[in-house]
């Protein structure tokens, strides 16, 4: 009785492997440095833990946080000019 058993271990083991493999996630590449760019840039104009006068740093440059909007959703930011003269070559 023993290796009987063990023959229907095995074959309900490797059933459930079979429809984990079919059901897995969804596979995609992992970002570019610009995707990256971008995706790191929305995640902290979108962050809800910003206060006034927080700066942030975006692909776009360094912007300074004023308060939410008039809609009361979307944050106000203003850009930070930057303070180092333009470097000419």
């Amino acid at each position: 009785m023993k290796p009987i058993r063990c023959l229907i271990v095995l074959l309900l083991l490797q059933q459930i492997s079979c429809v984990a493999a079919e059901t897995g996630r969804i596979k995609r590449k992992p970002p570019d440095a610009a995707e990256a760019e971008r995706i790191a840039s929305d995640m902290v104009m979108n962050d809800g833990s910003l206060q006034k006068g927080d700066i942030v740093a975006t692909n776009r440059g360094f912007f300074v946080f004023r308060g939410l909007a008039a809609d009361g959703i979307t944050g106000d930011f203003v850009p930070v000019a930057n303070p180092l003269p333009a470097v000419k070559k």
